[in-house]
């Protein structure tokens, strides 16, 4: 039986902040189903390569890679010789697109979007090229990006 003070008022009512508390149940319910949890709310997934800036942009062969090759590689890995004369020795050319991604008669050197299968990056990452007396370590942020450039295909750009 109602009252004056309890009539119109079912149980369990209360009003705006209980429709508000039935629709946040109801948002965390459909997302829990969903498999979000606050956890995954606020944290980021996980990168596949660290030495990705965050915005990703495509690193070029042409504009930022090439250089590169052509400042720390060429002297042994070019078409020729500091005299111009074509190169006999050596097998790998980093000159070219084409030959760069073509490799040696040892096999590829670069595994396009796999920069840890990629023998070129365990080699200048471990100081094994250049060689000892042949030049400079390449340095971490010239390695960050050709691991990215491989890791975002080794596209001809």
């Amino acid at each position: 039986m109602s009252t004056p003070d309890t009539a119109g008022k079912r149980r369990g009512s209360f009003g705006f902040a209980g429709t508000l508390a039935s629709a946040s149940f109801g948002v965390a319910a459909m997302a829990a189903v969903a498999g979000f949890t606050p956890d995954a709310a606020t944290s980021h997934p996980p990168v596949s390569n660290p030495h990705l800036r965050e915005s990703q942009d495509t690193v070029s062969f042409a504009e930022q890679i090439l250089p590169i090759f052509q400042n720390r590689c060429a002297k042994c890995h070019g078409a020729e010789d500091e005299n111009g004369e074509v190169r006999t020795e050596v097998s790998l050319s980093l000159l070219e697109y084409e030959r760069v991604m073509v490799g040696s008669e040892f096999g590829t050197v670069i595994e396009a979007g796999d920069p840890d299968g990629s023998f070129l990056v365990d080699m200048i990452t471990a100081g094994d090229m250049p060689p000892e007396g042949e030049g400079d370590n390449v340095p971490e942020e010239e390695i960050a990006l050709i691991r990215t450039w491989i890791e975002q295909g080794a596209l001809n750009n």
